[in-house]
């Protein structure tokens, strides 16, 4: 398996970084590989919103640290130790339900991707992923967005739109702009092209976002895309 290619300076400045502040993503990195562990926690450390990068090498350290820090992040190896990684994504969305799990693995199995979404994970991605995707993806997931494979997030909705619908119509609860942006979500716009078709600014379509997550009872837009799909929602013509 390949590993994310990262290069580690030995000739860093030594000096003492300023403490976070409320704009910054802290971040807990989980993986026994210690040499990876710690090049990856050298390169997201560079990132001025993400601080602090820390690291935890076995399950009793990562359950410790969830319960103390809340890490906006948990950036979790799939193959973690001998712990099951989706028995300690459900840990930290029990013991801190504002961290955001992102998975690194090798797996890229549709039924995978489902149970680990459905377990609280925000993102699937390989361990060869890109460090600047990496870093985008964690950004990502702490306003809401989901991360998964292209080549298998087709198959990952069709099996989510075939789980059991809900009796009632969920979409109800939305005001008709929420439903708007909703449906720019199903026709496979992005914020800014959403923002520009709605004639709004991209922090009021992020607001407007935020309220649907919070009234759909979801946690990323993806599962949004997903429940409006199941409740009768279809991509438009543009």
């Amino acid at each position: 398996m390949g590993v994310i290619p990262v290069h580690v300076s030995t000739d860093l400045p030594r000096m003492r970084r300023a403490a976070p502040d409320a704009g910054d993503i802290s971040v807990l990195l989980a993986d026994d590989h210690a040499l990876f562990a710690e090049a990856l926690q050298t390169r997201l450390s560079r990132e001025p919103d993400l601080r602090p990068v820390r690291v935890a090498y076995n399950a009793e350290q990562v359950r410790a640290r969830i319960s103390r820090d809340h890490p906006a992040v948990l950036v979790l190896d799939m193959a973690f130790s001998n712990d099951s990684a989706v028995a300690l994504a459900g840990f930290a969305r029990e013991a801190s339900p504002t961290t955001r799990v992102v998975m690194l693995t090798g797996v890229d199995a549709p039924n995978s991707v489902v149970s680990a979404l459905q377990g609280g994970v925000r993102a699937w991605l390989p361990k060869t992923v890109k460090p600047e995707q990496l870093v985008r993806a964690i950004r990502g997931v702490t306003r809401g967005e989901a991360w998964v494979p292209p080549d298998v997030l087709g198959q990952v909705l069709n099996t989510l739109v075939g789980l059991e619908p809900q009796q009632a119509d969920p979409l109800a609860v939305l005001t008709p702009r929420e439903r708007e942006v909703l449906q720019a979500m199903v026709d496979g716009f992005s914020r800014v092209q959403i923002a520009a078709r709605l004639h709004l600014s991209t922090n009021t379509v992020r607001t407007h976002t935020q309220n649907m997550l919070s009234k759909l009872g979801v946690h990323s837009t993806l599962e949004s895309v997903a429940l409006a799909l199941r409740s009768g929602m279809r991509a438009t013509d543009h």
